[in-house]
């Protein structure tokens, strides 16, 4: 009788501790599978993956900014004392970047031609951490010992990574919104770290290069992964409703403006006109002209 108490006190101590576990990492921390974990980002923030391993730590993209990488990075204490082995990066921009350095240890893995984004976006703004660090007090702090952290490796069209005891499978996706865009995918895990192709209740920014039917072939590809958990670049973590709810959107929006061209309409008469109410809850309202010229150009419009 006493070695059966003595049994169940181990039991309570172990569920007591997981539970201390589970609050002492926030709210904003999400177990996906085992030893899987998002660290969400505040409002349309981007999103950040904490993957453990039997080797180390496979942290994905590092945080809206300094101050966020250092709370990953805290999570990450919390969750084991082993290092950061590896950095993907979903994408170059200094939203999902910047933090690098506070994983100094870590090969940082990106697409092809995350690099030279980087290297151009540094170039093209070389006081862009003087102001970071203006913004607040506890930004200059956060970015303490900053240096530029490009990748150490890229990878064309595929790449599998099999990493102690985890296979972790890149996938280049092009031209669906930044200069190189990599889906993360967890087999045996079946979670699926999707990049900015789709977002989440937030209208995306469609630079020129990117176009409609490349982000549509993309959710194709990542929809038949059949994922369970799918973790987009920016927003609330979901399922592949996530890719469903984007479809849809993009489809209404080529219909509308579709409908404008067969009207003779210009482009310019056309971005006045079309509006998609349905969708007026959806963050970054500002972006939705990038989003009619990618679906004038995708239905045969010049600009």
């Amino acid at each position: 009788m006493r070695t059966f108490s003595a049994i169940l006190a181990i039991v309570a101590s172990i569920v007591l501790t997981g539970s201390a576990l589970a609050q002492d990492l926030g709210p904003r921390v999400k177990k996906l599978a085992d030893g899987v974990y998002v660290h969400t980002g505040n409002g349309f923030d981007s999103n950040s993956g904490i993957i453990l391993t039997d080797e180390g730590v496979v942290v994905i993209d590092t945080g809206q900014n300094p101050i966020e990488s250092r709370d990953i990075m805290a999570t990450v204490k919390k969750l084991t004392s082993m290092p950061v082995r590896l950095v993907i990066d979903t994408e170059p921009h200094g939203d999902h970047t910047t933090g690098h350095f506070v994983f100094p240890e870590a090969i940082v893995v990106a697409a092809a031609g995350g690099g030279e984004s980087m290297r151009g976006a540094e170039r093209a703004a070389p006081d862009r951490i003087q102001r970071l660090a203006a913004t607040s007090p506890e930004m200059k702090t956060a970015l303490e010992g900053y240096r530029f952290i490009a990748p150490h490796f890229e990878y064309q069209d595929r790449m599998t990574i099999n990493f102690g005891g985890r296979t972790i499978e890149l996938i280049h996706m092009k031209g669906v919104h930044s200069e190189s865009d990599n889906a993360v995918w967890l087999p045996k895990e079946r979670v699926a770290f999707s990049a900015s192709a789709y977002l989440v209740n937030q209208v995306n920014i469609l630079r020129p290069f990117v176009t409609i039917p490349d982000i549509l072939a993309a959710g194709k590809m990542l929809r038949a992964l059949n994922p369970e958990r799918v973790v987009s670049g920016h927003g609330t973590p979901g399922t592949v409703k996530i890719f469903d709810d984007g479809d849809k959107y993009y489809a209404l929006l080529m219909d509308r403006v579709g409908a404008q061209m067969r009207q003779g309409k210009s482009l310019d008469d056309i971005k006045k006109e079309v509006k998609m109410p349905e969708y007026a809850s959806w963050g970054s309202q500002e972006r939705m002209p990038t989003n009619i010229d990618a679906a004038y150009k995708a239905l045969g419009g010049k600009i």
